[in-house]
């Protein structure tokens, strides 16, 4: 029959996390720890310690998000503190070269310069967290719907402010599989679709984690969303586009790297409008602590197959923290940003 039509790439993955803690439900019976492994644990510890992993911790909050007695007491090193990170004294790494010419420079000029990163504050939706749980279909049908409409209302004032014919996309929930203009999409994530502007969740992905541990699945089905609707904020504002442009007179390596841009991007985004909304979602206690926890264990390391496309796991939390502090797109600029920062 020939060779397939080829498409543009235009699925948008979030990173896959780790699997959620076991829920409050679970009981385990305690094991009695090896000495041995006890001070081999310790002294690791000490040693991640010693050799500044901490820089990694930025200050999830300001004066504006729950911060204080309202967050749960980390355990180990599997929440990080809310303690502001130090900002290194040496000068950052520059970005790495990009393939430039006729055909790139105005892409170059869009996902370095877009007016997006003039935006500013972002407005809050005031929106509490929809009062729905993903026990049925129906009720994560309703749970997305409102959450779309909440996002909405942070994203359409930024994008008249930066004058952005903007319209909204669309969600659609499904189960099993579903065919859209990207191809067929799977239950196994969430994705992105800018032929249609639609963002696809899946229910039994939801299900799953609320069954196991509800609070982590919450941070899990916020998260997720508004990173999706991160990529729908750069479709509208030409980035995606021209980062794919961009994609094309590269290698394969550079390639991964320019899906990172994007994909840190949208966390970014996505994490933005989670900061200027944390106190009427509200984002505290419990939750809060499950959005650390998830942030801080998302990126390529827990994906599998192991694509390095999306960002590792410090790039990501670094990306998360940013938009989640700032609230402000222009902090999101990560095709600027050195291969450090998107590794």
């Amino acid at each position: 029959m020939g060779q397939p039509v080829q498409q543009p790439p235009t699925w948008q993955y979030p990173p896959i996390p780790i699997p959620q803690p076991p829920g409050p439900a679970r009981r385990r019976k305690p094991r009695k720890t090896p000495r041995a492994l006890l001070i081999g644990l310790v002294a690791l510890a000490v040693l991640v310690v010693g050799t500044g992993i901490t820089l990694l911790v930025g200050n999830l909050g300001d004066n504006e998000a729950p911060q204080g007695t309202d967050t749960p007491a980390p355990v180990a090193s599997e929440t990080p503190s809310a303690q502001p990170s130090q900002t290194p004294t040496s000068e950052p790494p520059k970005p790495s070269p990009t393939p430039t010419g006729p055909n790139t420079a105005a892409a170059d000029k869009v996902v370095t310069s877009s007016n997006l990163y003039a935006v500013g504050l972002l407005a809050p939706s005031k929106c509490p967290e929809p009062p729905f749980v993903p026990t049925s279909f129906a009720l994560a049908q309703n749970y997305y719907n409102r959450s779309l409409a909440c996002l909405n209302a942070t994203w359409l004032p930024a994008m008249k402010k930066i004058k952005v014919k903007y319209r909204g996309p669309k969600v659609a929930v499904y189960n099993g599989k579903v065919a859209s203009p990207c191809g067929v999409q799977r239950s196994v994530r969430a994705a992105y679709c800018g032929a249609n502007e639609t963002i696809y969740m899946p229910y039994a992905v939801d299900a799953r984690a609320y069954r196991s541990n509800p609070v982590y699945a919450r941070a899990l089905m916020l998260s997720t969303f508004a990173h999706e609707y991160g990529h729908h904020i750069q479709k509208r504002t030409g980035i995606l586009a021209a980062s794919l442009e961009r994609a094309q007179n590269m290698n394969a390596a550079q390639k991964l790297e320019e899906s990172r841009r994007r994909e840190l991007q949208a966390s970014c985004l996505g994490a933005a409008y989670l900061g200027i909304n944390s106190a009427f979602i509200p984002i505290t206690g419990p939750l809060l602590q499950s959005y650390r926890f998830l942030i801080s264990h998302t990126g390529d390391e827990y994906s599998r197959p192991r694509v390095h496309d999306h960002g590792n796991r410090a790039s990501n939390y670094q990306w998360n923290i940013a938009g989640f502090n700032t609230k402000r797109p222009g902090s999101c600029n990560t095709f600027k940003a050195g291969q450090a920062r998107v590794a």
